[in-house]
């Protein structure tokens, strides 16, 4: 069985689709994935769905909808994944089979990597990371990992094939200072003057127009470093400086 999280909640058996028609069956069926093999006490089932306001018969509730999932997932061909548990519930699932767990994992993995300086493994852990995303669940966590893998790409000279994904991004996410400094730089690095200085003023244009502001003197600097001929530089991006040997 596996189980997507990070898009629309999607459930297969083999490469059959499974269908939770009802809206809390979905919802219980993401909670019990979001903690694959680990107990969830009915009260926590509770309050993700119904917050404060749990109706009398909350309890009873969570039973009859655990029980269709159970008889959903039997029918599909995932017998016995639901475990009752003293106090709660509990759902067998291989790690691989979630797309929140891989990204979860490897996330840890690239962090790990970095905080040991094997700058290389770490970028490749939070590209694989990325890759097991599918949706726009948990964006702002995507996000930080995304701009941790970028920086890290950009630390080890390999700023040219990040364009197609800062581009993209930078179109999801036009306000986004961060991501336009680094979009900056790549093109700056890849010999796209004139790109770099079009992305500056694209995003001063969008501030200006949708909060009345203008960019952080970060962003201004680095303006300004273009068109004196200086590279923009982050310190994100100078630990093969600092440490040249540690590459692993």
């Amino acid at each position: 069985m596996k189980v997507s999280l990070l898009g629309p909640l999607a459930v297969s058996v083999g490469r059959k689709p499974v269908r939770l028609q009802r809206p809390r069956q979905r919802a219980m069926m993401a909670i019990l994935a979001l903690y694959a093999n680990r107990t969830v006490r009915t009260d926590t089932i509770i309050d993700m769905i119904w917050g404060c306001s749990p109706p009398p018969a909350a309890r009873n509730q969570v039973q009859v909808q655990v029980s269709h999932i159970r008889k959903t997932l039997r029918t599909a061909g995932a017998a016995d994944v639901v475990e009752t548990q003293p106090d709660g519930y509990l759902l067998r699932l291989e790690p691989a089979a979630c797309d929140f767990t891989v990204f979860t994992a490897l996330e840890s993995v690239g962090e790990m990597a970095r905080k040991e300086h094997r700058y290389r493994a770490a970028s490749e852990a939070f590209r694989l990371a990325l890759r097991a995303w599918s949706g726009p669940a948990l964006a702002e966590r995507r996000l930080a990992v995304f701009q941790r893998w970028v920086d890290l790409e950009i630390g080890l000279d390999r700023h040219a094939r990040l364009l197609p994904e800062l581009f993209q991004a930078v179109r999801a996410e036009p306000l986004d200072e961060d991501l336009c400094l680094r979009l900056m730089a790549c093109l700056q690095r890849s010999g796209r003057i004139a790109d770099a200085l079009k992305t500056y003023r694209r995003t001063r244009q969008t501030l200006r127009r949708e909060l009345g502001i203008d960019p952080h003197p970060t962003l201004q600097s680095a303006e300004a470093a273009i068109l004196r001929g200086d590279l923009i530089e982050h310190p994100n991006w100078s630990f093969l400086e600092l440490e040249p040997s540690l590459l692993s």
